[in-house]
């Protein structure tokens, strides 16, 4: 088992596991109440994202579908599909999350949870708007919000990021592991 993050805004934790070639695997767990970052549907670009539920209810919305998953159940989101998830029950959920290709997710969630830890997110755990355009643009393989098209985050991100840079945020920071 590898490095365990923790984020005390959104109750999720994640505990690497051992590289998978080509893959990031991870066990998630969420408190009850908690979130995935955002508290709002996101996508991820070029990735498909798979759940494997063993405890608890994970609250799902996929494409506008919600339903809740249960221990035993599995379930793949395609790339560029909207989604997000949240613990729909008392008692704490976990799961086995499987993203494929994996990329640069692993400093992206060293950041987010890192920012989080440290109180620099809002209640949704998401970063002020020159640090958030610095992930966005860093991240855009990654990570996006759905809602709003690609092309438009990308061109917004890469405008604001320099005077993110310039007042001092990074995409990585040393202190939470993924170096600067």
């Amino acid at each position: 088992m590898g490095r365990v993050l923790e984020n005390p805004v959104t109750g999720e934790r994640i505990a690497f596991r051992d590289d998978t070639p080509g893959a990031l695997r991870f066990d998630y767990t969420l408190e009850p109440g908690g979130f995935a970052v955002g508290k709002v549907d996101h996508v991820h670009p070029i990735q498909e994202e798979r759940f494997a539920v063993e405890s608890g209810r994970l609250g799902v919305r996929i494409d506008g579908d919600e339903w809740t998953a249960t221990p035993g159940t599995r379930f793949s989101i395609l790339s560029d599909t909207p989604h997000t998830v949240w613990n729909d029950g008392a008692d704490e959920m976990r799961a086995t999350v499987e993203l494929r290709p994996g990329l640069e997710l692993k400093p992206f969630f060293e950041t987010m949870f890192g920012l989080a830890r440290d109180g620099e997110t809002n209640d949704w755990g998401l970063p002020g708007p020159l640090q958030l355009a610095v992930l966005a643009d860093a991240y855009r393989e990654e990570f996006a919000l759905a809602g709003v098209p690609i092309p438009v985050q990308r061109a917004l991100a890469s405008t604001t990021a320099p005077l993110g840079k310039i007042a001092g945020y990074r995409a990585r920071y040393a202190r939470y592991g993924g170096g600067e």
